[in-house]
C-alpha cells in the first residue's frame, strides 16, 4: 500500500442511524443475531488465512480519509479451529511474517462460547523468547488491547456472546444497495464490567446474515466505525476479504486484507497450543503444508 494512498468515502451524517422502525421485523433482534453468529461460526470447521493489516493517521480532505504518513504494513498468517457441538469455542494462532524485524511475533487465543467465562490469551516476543499470557477480561477492565499494534482491539477481534447483550432494532434500510436491519446491542452488567464499549449498531444483511457495517461508542459517544466489503462466498462461506476500523477518536485507520484463504484443512489441536509461538521448526512445517491449500 503506497504513502498517502489510502483514500475510503465517509459521510458522518449517516452514523447515527434513524430510530424510526420503517417496517417490523418478523424475527427478534436476538434471533437475528443467533443467525449471524450461526453463519459466522458454523459454516466451517477450521481456517487459514493469509492477511495484510495496514494502519496510519489520517486526515479528511474532499470528503475523502487521506494518510498523512507512511502506512505500517503487516502480513500475518492465522490458523483457526472450532470446537464444540455447535462450534461456539475456538482456537485461534497468528503469526507475524513481515516485516522482517517482527517476523515470529505470534499470538495465541481460546475463545469459549459459555457466558461469563473469559477467553485466555497469549503472545510470543522472538527478542525475548518467551511466551506472556496476557490479562482476561475478568483480571482486568480494559480488555482494548491492540491487535498486533492496529486499530482493532482484542475485543474487536472475539465473537459475541449473545446471551452478554440486549439488542433492539433501531431502523430497517438499504445499505449499499442491501436490505439492512439496523441492530444496536448493549452489554448487559456482567459484560459493561469487561467491556471498554457501552454500545454498538450493525448494519445486518438480511438475506445472507452478515454484518456491513458497525458503529461503535465508549460511554454513550462515536468511538470507531468498522465497515466490511469485498464480500465474497468462498467454499460456501460468506467472508469479508477487506475490513476497515476507522478510530474516530484518534484519526487513525487500520485495514484488514484477506490475501489468501482456505477453509476446512485438517489442524492438529497440537498446532493450536503455545508450542506453535516457541517452536520455529514446527511452526514452519506445518506452515508449509497449509500454504499449499491457500486460494
Amino acid at each position: 500500500m503506497k504513502k498517502n494512498q489510502i483514500f475510503l468515502w465517509i459521510a458522518m451524517a449517516v452514523f447515527i442511524p434513524s430510530l424510526s422502525i420503517n417496517t417490523i421485523s418478523a424475527q427478534s433482534p436476538k434471533d437475528i443475531m443467533i443467525k449471524v453468529k450461526k453463519v459466522t461460526k458454523e459454516s466451517f470447521n477450521t481456517s487459514i488465512q493469509r492477511i495484510k493489516l495496514s494502519t496510519c493517521k489520517y486526515t479528511i480532505s474532499d470528503k475523502r480519509i487521506v494518510c498523512t504518513e507512511e502506512s505500517r504494513n503487516k502480513l500475518l498468517e492465522s490458523v483457526a479451529k472450532n470446537y464444540g457441538d455447535n462450534k461456539q469455542d475456538s482456537r485461534s494462532v497468528s503469526i507475524i511474517i513481515e516485516p522482517k524485524k517482527e517476523k515470529g511475533v505470534g499470538m495465541l487465543t481460546y475463545e469459549y462460547g459459555e457466558p461469563g467465562k473469559d477467553n485466555d490469551s497469549w503472545i510470543y516476543l522472538p527478542e525475548l523468547s518467551k511466551v506472556k499470557r496476557l490479562a482476561s477480561s475478568a483480571d482486568s477492565n480494559d480488555n482494548s488491547g491492540s491487535f498486533f499494534g492496529s486499530e482493532f482491539s482484542l475485543e474487536d477481534m472475539e465473537d459475541l456472546k449473545i446471551n452478554e447483550y440486549t439488542f433492539r432494532i433501531l431502523s430497517e434500510e438499504k445499505y449499499k444497495g442491501r436490505d439492512a436491519w439496523v441492530i444496536e446491542y448493549t452489554p448487559n452488567a456482567e459484560r459493561a464490567k469487561k467491556s471498554k464499549y457501552s454500545k454498538t449498531i450493525s448494519w445486518i444483511d438480511k438475506e445472507r446474515y452478515i454484518s456491513l457495517k458497525k458503529n461503535i461508542y465508549v460511554h454513550g459517544e462515536p468511538y470507531k466505525q468498522l465497515t466490511m466489503s469485498d464480500i465474497e462466498k468462498i467454499d460456501d462461506v460468506w467472508i469479508a476479504k477487506k475490513l476497515t476500523m476507522n478510530n474516530l477518536s484518534t484519526r487513525t485507520l487500520s485495514i484488514m486484507n484477506m490475501v489468501s484463504v482456505a477453509f476446512d484443512q485438517e489442524i492438529s489441536d497440537e498446532f493450536l497450543t503455545t508450542r506453535t509461538l516457541e517452536d520455529f521448526a514446527f511452526r514452519e512445517r506445518s506452515l508449509t503444508k497449509f500454504r499449499d491449500n491457500l486460494k
